[in-house]
């Protein structure tokens, strides 16, 4: 049987690309020596004293900045904040064998990682605050002209979440310089609460990165401001080797060996923060305090798996989503999710309910969502783009 569609279902607002309140500038060319100098400030500011840099063959700089120092400790909130290196319990079960149908898991981080004490942020250039411009900022919602998903949605209940993870197969879709595609997993609160939202999975984002590589990201959204990976306070990192931003370099093949990552949200038992972390072998990146969180405080009530894009020019052919076919082929040639599991109040991950979970896309004709092979707990989406409609 066909999977039950819902169109026209409001999402979660969507991070287009970071909310960069700091920058005015829309451009490099154009700016008077005024807005020059205020932007070199910010990057003073932005860009703290290293120990130790790392250039990844992709062109990256990653400096290994003080743990004590890093970007997260300018949030207002977080002035006297204690750093929980890291949680005090691992989501059990959390066991998924790399020779698993699902493809091998394949989360690389640094080749060499930053020295005890520092942690990796990748620096941010005065080309990257002069992107943005101030429209950039604010997000958008589902069903607009610019943004398309296709999604396995659990709605909103009385039920509580604590987390989410699932198996994402690793893709590469070519988009435009001023288009995005990505694959998520996500966590929100609501209705009825000020709208508190993580997102984490991979991108290719030409405008934000500078190139079309598959990138790691995360994003947060707290109700009033919006926040990208490192270049927003308030994200911790932990880890020495996975900093968001990181490129993954093994891409499935259409038709041939599949690689894939787990992402992993979940919420710490004792301390309330939200981690993010890699695969089974429970590598943590690093977490947002539980202090940012206004109706994330407690639980999630919302889990979203799948595929979005976006397109700055609403009249151009939309980006590829997944890897750029329909979710009617085998797994070894459409974009998948596998084993969606959900954290409880035990930090158990549990499978689950196939008859709570939603499928959702906004243009049927340009990306598809649908069951793979009969499986309970997994998905094919995605679709090649083109002139959609809404």
């Amino acid at each position: 049987m066909a999977p039950r569609v819902i169109k026209g279902l409001i999402m979660i607002p969507f991070l287009v690309l970071l909310s960069v309140s700091f920058c005015s500038c829309t451009r490099l060319k154009g700016i008077n020596s005024v807005e020059d100098l205020e932007i070199d400030r910010q990057l003073k500011v932005l860009n703290k004293p290293y120990t130790k840099s790392i250039q990844t063959e992709e062109g990256d700089v990653f400096d290994c900045i003080d743990i004590h120092k890093q970007p997260a400790f300018d949030h207002p909130l977080l002035k006297n904040h204690s750093i929980q290196m890291k949680p005090s319990g691992f989501p059990k079960e959390l066991v998924v064998k790399a020779t698993s149908p699902a493809g091998r898991l394949f989360a690389q981080g640094l080749s060499k990682g930053c020295p005890f004490g520092t942690v990796p942020i990748k620096r941010v250039r005065k080309e990257d605050l002069l992107i943005f411009s101030k429209e950039n900022s604010h997000p958008t919602a589902a069903g607009s002209s610019e943004f398309h998903y296709a999604t396995r949605i659990l709605p909103s209940s009385d039920r509580n979440y604590f987390g989410a993870s699932a198996v994402l197969d690793i893709q590469n879709p070519q988009v435009l310089n001023n288009q995005f595609s990505q694959a998520f997993v996500q966590i929100r609160s609501g209705p009825g609460a000020p709208l508190n939202t993580i997102r984490f999975g991979w991108m290719v984002n030409p405008k934000l990165f500078g190139d079309s590589l598959t990138r790691t990201f995360a994003t947060l959204n707290t109700g009033e401001n919006g926040c990208f990976n490192n270049l927003c306070t308030g994200f911790v990192q932990v880890s020495t080797t996975f900093p968001l931003g990181y490129v993954l370099k093994n891409i499935s093949i259409y038709g041939g060996e599949q690689f894939v990552v787990r992402h992993i949200i979940f919420k710490d038992p004792k301390s309330g923060n939200w981690w993010l972390a890699h695969d089974d072998e429970k590598q943590t990146v690093g977490y947002w305090p539980n202090s940012l969180f206004t109706s994330l405080s407690r639980s999630a009530s919302e889990i979203t798996w799948g595929g979005g894009v976006y397109s700055a020019d609403s009249n151009e052919a939309k980006p590829p989503m997944g890897n750029g076919h329909f979710a009617d082929e085998d797994f070894k040639k459409a974009a998948y999710f596998r084993f969606l599991r959900t954290i409880d109040e035990s930090n158990n991950l549990v499978l689950t309910d196939d008859s709570l979970l939603q499928y959702f896309t906004d243009s049927p004709k340009c990306y598809t969502i649908g069951a793979l092979e009969q499986e309970e707990h997994a998905f094919q989406y995605g679709g090649p783009g083109g002139k959609c409609g809404v």
